[in-house]
């Protein structure tokens, strides 16, 4: 299972090397294609759990003047 994010940057925001430093601390890994970062979970996840990642991800963005885009695929 794994939680895949795609980052949209502003250019009066944070700079992709704070954003990268912010999903890093988080478990996220960096990722090619259409996709900028991908979370691989253990094992298979309930609703709870990826809902809880995505609020914590929501939470540290703040602030950073960045959009995303969030997908989970199981």
């Amino acid at each position: 299972m794994r939680t895949y994010v795609r980052m949209i940057f502003d250019s009066e925001g944070a700079g992709p090397a704070e954003v990268l430093k912010v999903l890093r601390e988080l478990g996220f890994e960096e990722s090619m294609g259409m996709h900028d970062f991908v979370y691989t979970w253990k094992e298979r996840a309930e609703f709870d759990r990826v809902l809880g990642l995505i609020t914590t991800l929501h939470e540290r963005l703040k602030g950073l003047r960045v959009n995303y885009e969030v997908t989970t695929i199981s």
